[in-house]
């Protein structure tokens, strides 16, 4: 649910500013907007030191799991996390130089190895002087002959259709027709004692980081130590000012809140004004639900939306409806099993929210799996009497001509899922007459139902399917608007209902994809069955076996790879757009982020932080 905000003017002397803000931000509840726009040298220099630091973090990350090869090598003293991310850059610095450094050294050495690796670069020079002028040129095999034809040429070992050639002349102005190839500057010895020496450095570099690879913990330390004091410069930079002897700030807090901030107030002698938003645009979307619902919380956050203050929050629904169309979509019992055994397996390493939901998801697309008989894409393995027994036929996805039903369930679902949809609508306008349209939106969309239903599988609307359209366009047409112009308000419905009623038909329309994706799944996963395993395995090899069980272990992954991809896609769409269109949610909201300190001034006390006090 989205909890209820409270908008709060904070006022403090201008001597305590900085304690003021060092103290909201370790109460850690106020969503502080900016009144001035802060900008300072400290800001960005603070900025600055962040990028570096994560640049060194990155830098390190690849080296964590090796083991050090460099116990000679000095460890820095971790109470110098700044130096430390100095070097990291510097090191970076002189890594790209030598990547560089390299790209041409290794010109030059294919240079020898076209050429001759004894080739003298002095004996050029000294073919000059006595009016001998030797050119280099690659060219196409084709013309080589005709070249030979007309003028003095040598020839070298053929690669690639191109044939390099040493072309002679008395007259320096004469050239070919072709691109010279231009002579190195160093020779065959120097190039290859410059190439190892580059690489002794890189190994160097790469034997530091390996060793510096144990102070990454303290780097990320230092990080959230910068992005504290950046958060605060930034806070205390945008406040407002009265005459230089008193500072404000504006910011939203949770209801829930508004007793711990008083106290807070109280004790550091703020003033403060407490007040209902007066622009539910501007507030921030504060959601907080049950640990059962929250496990939604990654795909939310994947996606990167927030329902307006003033809007639903979606959670519940797109749970549910989540978990029942990753099930139908993805579809496979034996595919939901390994989504199952890779989150067991890996469960340490992933947060508690995104395991729980993927063992969900993993369940639901199991229970699917068992119902509809699908495992791994095999009609074989549904038809063992056990599992036989547990498929319903209407769903099943082998042996059955359930096409139309299936279709049927599609909109069925499509159905059901806007009508939840205006149904909260209209407990959302309970008090409004705006509610009695949320009820002709459900009489439309039932009526839409039975035209699909009918239009696409030739199933007769029922006799009061028609009356459907009327109640609920009388609904909507009168309690669409409120408008103090009854009559203007009814024309405007009017006006709007035909693209709104299209509209509407497409949406039930589209859950049809349920159906289409999740069986379009189970016959790829067959497809690939039938072709490698057309003649049976009994006749096979143990070779043959092998390489028929990595061809299934890479047609599987394939087809499991796009059917969460059609998750991605289809099942986000059906919430987000259908179902979220007839909840009236445009995702407009801002995330309440609480300007909250993550360290304190009482962990940089100690010996191996004490530099941090210092930046």
């Amino acid at each position: 649910m989205i909890v209820r905000m409270k908008e709060i003017l904070l006022f403090t002397s201008a001597k305590s500013v900085d304690d003021t803000v060092q103290s909201l931000g370790e109460l850690g509840v106020l969503d502080v907007k900016e009144i001035n726009k802060p900008n300072s040298y400290n800001i960005n220099r603070i900025k600055t030191e962040i990028e570096d630091t994560e640049t060194a973090i990155l830098k390190l990350e690849p080296f964590i799991s090796k083991r050090s090869k460099a116990s000679k090598e000095v460890t820095y003293n971790v109470r110098d996390p700044k130096q430390m991310v100095e070097r990291f850059l510097k090191t970076k610095t002189i890594e790209n130089e030598c990547y560089r450094r390299l790209e041409v050294l290794n010109q030059q050495l294919d240079w020898y190895h076209t050429w001759g690796e004894k080739t003298v670069i002095q004996d050029f020079k000294k073919l000059a002087e006595k009016s001998i002028y030797l050119r280099l040129y690659v060219v196409d095999k084709k013309i080589v002959p005709q070249l030979q034809k007309e003028h003095y040429i040598s020839t070298f070992a053929e690669k690639d259709g191109k044939v390099p050639i040493a072309f002679f002349t008395r007259d320096e102005s004469v050239t070919l027709q072709f691109k010279e190839v231009l002579l190195p500057n160093a020779s065959f010895e120097s190039v290859t004692e410059q190439i190892s020496r580059k690489e002794r450095q890189l190994e160097s570099i790469a034997v530091f980081l390996e060793d510096q690879a144990q102070n990454i913990a303290v780097l990320e330390d230092y990080k959230a130590v910068l992005m504290d004091r950046l958060a605060v410069e930034e806070t205390t930079l945008g406040m407002g000012d009265i005459e230089g002897k008193c500072n404000y700030l504006k910011g939203y807090i949770p209801k829930t809140e508004v007793a711990s901030f008083k106290e807070a107030a109280k004790a550091y002698n703020w003033g403060y004004s407490i007040s209902d938003p007066e622009k539910p645009e501007d507030v921030p979307v504060y959601i907080k639900n049950p640990k059962w619902i929250s496990i939604i919380n990654p795909v939310m956050k994947f996606i990167d939306i927030v329902p307006g203050y003033k809007e639903v929050d979606v959670s519940i629904y797109f749970l549910i409806a989540f978990a029942l169309f990753f099930a139908m979509l993805v579809g496979d019992a034996g595919y939901g099993l390994i989504f199952l055994l890779l989150v067991l397996i890996f469960r340490k390493k992933l947060p508690t929210q995104a395991r729980v939901l993927v063992m969900v998801l993993s369940i639901s697309t199991i229970i699917w799996g068992v119902l509809s008989g699908t495992y791994f894409g095999s009609s074989e393995i549904a038809e063992l009497p056990f599992l036989k027994m547990l498929i319903v036929d209407n769903i099943a996805s082998f042996g059955v001509d359930n096409v139309s039903f299936m279709m049927h369930l599609s909109f069925l679902i499509g159905a059901i899922h806007l009508t939840i949809a205006h149904s909260v609508r209209a407990v959302q306008f309970i008090n409004s007459i705006r509610a009695l349209s949320q009820l002709g939106w459900i009489a439309l969309v039932w009526g839409l139902f039975f035209v699909t239903e009918q239009l696409v599988l030739g199933i007769d609307m029922p006799e009061w399917g028609l009356w459907l359209f009327v109640a609920g366009g009388l609904l909507v047409a009168l309690f669409s608007v409120e408008s103090k112009n009854f009559f203007k308000s009814i024309l405007i419905s009017i006006a709007n209902l035909p693209l709104s009623l299209i509209s509407g038909f497409s949406d039930i329309v589209s859950y049809v994809r349920l159906f289409a994706v999740g069986m379009a799944t189970a016959a790829v996963a067959a497809s690939f069955n039938n072709m490698i395993l057309s003649s049976g395995i009994e006749n096979m090899g143990m070779l043959e076996i092998l390489f028929a069980a990595i061809a299934l272990l890479l047609g599987h992954g394939l087809n499991i790879a796009l059917a969460l991809m059609a998750v991605m896609v289809h099942g986000i769409r059906l919430n987000m757009l259908e179902f979220a269109s007839h909840l009236g949610v445009d995702f407009s909201g801002e995330a309440y982020k609480p300007f909250k300190l993550i360290t304190s001034d009482n962990n940089y006390n100690t010996k191996n932080t004490e530099i941090l006090k210092t930046i």
